[in-house]
């Protein structure tokens, strides 16, 4: 056990931006991780919200980019290639829902299980200007960063002064609200593309 901690204090920074680089589950689950490591006092809360920030930021910025790119590449090419045709309908279906509401998938499309972290190819996509793009979008890191590295150090407080089962009980009964929003949201975001892509057909 006391290896552990050492591991934890010795690569949990590492741990949490890596995890959050690769994370696609909606709830940042190495987020989360990293505020409970702050409750038991192995790392620092300011380090792990600016790792979590930063590793949020560095995947944005180049869905961006790519976004931008495939918008030059795609609009305008009539090819009738079944993987280029399926290909420019499914970024036209995402870009029409993510113009509907920008601000508010700006700020937290990160909440969003596998979808949320594509967004911001939808954003570069659209043309929208790169610097709005990029400040808004951090904005909603810092925001989710914020949110959920607070709520790990209140699930780990749990943890540590009353009782090992509350605090798991307490993230049990989360994750599964969580999880029937989410497919429920996810449910409709997948019917309005399927709408979408059918109108640009």
């Amino acid at each position: 056990m006391e290896r552990a901690l050492e591991l934890i204090s010795e690569y949990g920074y590492l741990l949490v931006f890596f995890g959050t680089v690769i994370d696609q589950s909606g709830i940042p689950v190495f987020i989360v991780a990293g505020g409970i490591f702050v409750a038991a006092g192995l790392l620092g809360f300011l380090q792990v919200v600016s790792l979590s920030i930063l590793a949020l930021v560095v995947t944005d910025i180049p869905f961006i980019f790519i976004g931008r790119y495939l918008s030059g590449r795609l609009v305008g090419n009539y090819s009738t290639g079944k993987s280029v045709r399926w290909l420019k309908n499914f970024m036209i279906a995402g870009t029409a829902i993510f113009l509907k509401s920008p601000t508010l998938f700006y700020l937290f499309s990160k909440v969003i299980p596998v979808i949320g972290k594509y967004v911001p190819v939808f954003a570069g996509f659209s043309g929208s200007r790169k610097t709005r793009a990029i400040l808004l979008f951090s904005l909603g890191d810092v925001i989710y960063a914020l949110v959920f590295t607070i709520g790990g150090v209140y699930l780990g407080d749990i943890f540590i002064k009353h009782s090992r089962m509350l605090a798991v009980l307490i993230a049990l009964i989360f994750a599964v609200f969580y999880l029937l929003a989410a497919r429920i949201y996810g449910k409709s975001i997948k019917s309005r593309m399927g709408r979408e892509r059918s109108d640009y057909r």
